[in-house]
């Protein structure tokens, strides 16, 4: 197995959900992490930390997916209720003070940026290139596991990229700006879903939502510190249940309609 090192000064993404968060402020990101996928996708990472740049976005998505699905299953009636109670009351909250205990569990896809400090060995992706082939899998795929001796420090992580959240506000309003930019976000995660399905290369994926978009990364970004942090989850729309849940859902839609336009199955 070559190695190839990215050097120090170099940027590199890790996808994650909203939960994990705290740990990496407080700890960094461990040495080894397993890749995020889905069941079936037969991607199987070599150790280290796995990161990339439209390939952040797929584990960002996977995350998502797969910590969504298990919520719905464990609280499938509360949830139940309060997908129905959204359709029969469109742009006001549903007062369901059951949410309050399952909300919390309700992690929403994030992106970390990392800028190393040092030279690190990056292992080849085998999901695109041979063992031998790291460069090339940085190089054309952006994809790799990332190696360091005692894992990432958090002083590395210098911002995090988020979707655009939304309000009850923002749903009752047909083709609200809020609801659109929410959906691009969605998008630019099913590229990512698009790069390990297809194959594509990231670079004609991501200079097409450059173009279209004028953009490569969630619309939201923030500062990675204690302060940034305790202001992001303090606001309405992770502070909310309802609305923390809301947001959660209208991400798994437009995730599942834009993976089905793209015949992609999230399983």
């Amino acid at each position: 197995m070559s190695e190839f090192k990215l050097a120090a000064g170099s940027m590199v993404k890790f996808g994650c959900t909203t939960g994990q968060l705290y740990p990496a402020l407080r700890q960094g990101l461990a040495k080894e992490i397993p890749a995020q996928g889905f069941s079936d996708t037969g991607n199987q990472s070599p150790p280290g930390v796995m990161v990339g740049e439209l390939m952040a976005y797929f584990a960002a998505c996977a995350g998502f997916c797969n910590a969504t699905s298990q919520l719905h299953h464990a609280h499938q009636e509360v949830l139940s209720a309060f997908v129905q109670a959204l359709q029969e009351q469109h742009g006001r909250k549903p007062e369901m003070p059951e949410l309050e205990a399952i909300a919390h569990q309700a992690g929403l896809p994030v992106v970390l940026e990392i800028t190393l400090e040092q030279d690190c060995v990056l292992l080849a992706d085998p999901h695109f290139v041979a063992e031998d082939e790291a460069e090339k899998s940085w190089k054309l795929w952006r994809s790799g596991a990332l190696q360091t001796a005692e894992g990432i420090p958090a002083a590395w992580i210098r911002h995090f990229y988020f979707p655009r959240l939304l309000d009850y506000r923002d749903i009752g309003t047909a083709r609200n700006p809020r609801m659109l930019e929410q959906t691009t976000d969605a998008a630019l995660m099913v590229g990512g879903l698009m790069q390990s399905w297809h194959k594509d290369t990231p670079a004609d994926l991501l200079n097409a939502f450059q173009k279209q978009y004028g953009r490569i990364n969630f619309s939201q970004r923030s500062p990675f510190n204690e302060t940034a942090l305790e202001r992001f989850f303090n606001l309405h729309a992770m502070l909310d249940p309802a609305t923390r849940l809301l947001n959660q859902m209208t991400l798994w839609q437009d995730i599942d309609a834009l993976t089905k336009k793209q015949h992609i199955p999230l399983a």
